[in-house]
Parts: structure tokens; C-alpha cells; sequence
């Protein structure tokens, strides 16, 4: 693979690289958005757990509370499913990239060499 194509390969790479990173970014703050929903529930739960201890709400509402935790962690498995998708695809693009890249190069050197038999061809019937 030539020069020319090794670095037209890196910054599709880079250029690659980049925007998973961006992606995984938004999803992992996603995530933290969950966590920190999760917390807030906790928080309640803990609240809602002592009403209920002294009488004052029905332990129906911890069971509401638990299962928009689940929710939430349902939401969190959900997002790294998405990250491991954005990494997976980021890593075909490059090695497409690549590919892409050794092929060009394939066929400009097969171009060349042709192009030579040719004037070789031509200076020998002269």
C-alpha cells in the first residue's frame, strides 16, 4: 500500500474513530442519566420505607419505586448493548478503510505494470 493510501486510510480512520467516540460519549451520558435517576429512587425508597414503617403510605409505593429501578437498569443494559454496537461498527468501517485503501493501491500498481508491458510491447515491435 502506497504512502498516499496509508494516510488517506489513518484519517478515514481518525475521522472513524472520532465519531464513535462521540457516539459511545452520548450513550455513557445516558447512562449516567439513569444512575443518577436510579439514585434519586433510592432516596425516595429509603423515605417511602420509613412512612411506611410509621404508617403513613402503603408499602405499594416501595413496589412502584423498585420497579422504575428496574426500569431504569433495563434502560442502562440497553445503552451498553448500544455502545457495543457503535464499537463493533466503528471497527468494520476501519477495517473497511483499510481494505478499501489496499485495494486502491492493488489496482493502481496492477495499472502501472500494465501500462509498462505496454511500453515495453510497443518499444520491442518497433
Amino acid at each position: 500500500m502506497g504512502l498516499f493510501d496509508k494516510m488517506k486510510a489513518a484519517a478515514k480512520n481518525a475521522d472513524s474513530k472520532a465519531g464513535e467516540e462521540i457516539d459511545k460519549s452520548k450513550v455513557k451520558s445516558k447512562i449516567s442519566d439513569e444512575k443518577k435517576a436510579i439514585e434519586e429512587i433510592y432516596k425516595k425508597i429509603g423515605v417511602a420505607y420509613y412512612q411506611a414503617y410509621t404508617a403513613k403510605i402503603p408499602a405499594e409505593e416501595l413496589n412502584s419505586m423498585c420497579r422504575e429501578i428496574d426500569d431504569h437498569k433495563k434502560k442502562i443494559e440497553e445503552y451498553e448493548e448500544e455502545i457495543k454496537r457503535i464499537e463493533e461498527e466503528g471497527k468494520a468501517e476501519r477495517e473497511q478503510n483499510n481494505a478499501d485503501a489496499e485495494a486502491a493501491a492493488k489496482a493502481r500498481e496492477e495499472a502501472r505494470a500494465e501500462a509498462k508491458a505496454a511500453k515495453e510491447k510497443e518499444k520491442s515491435e518497433e
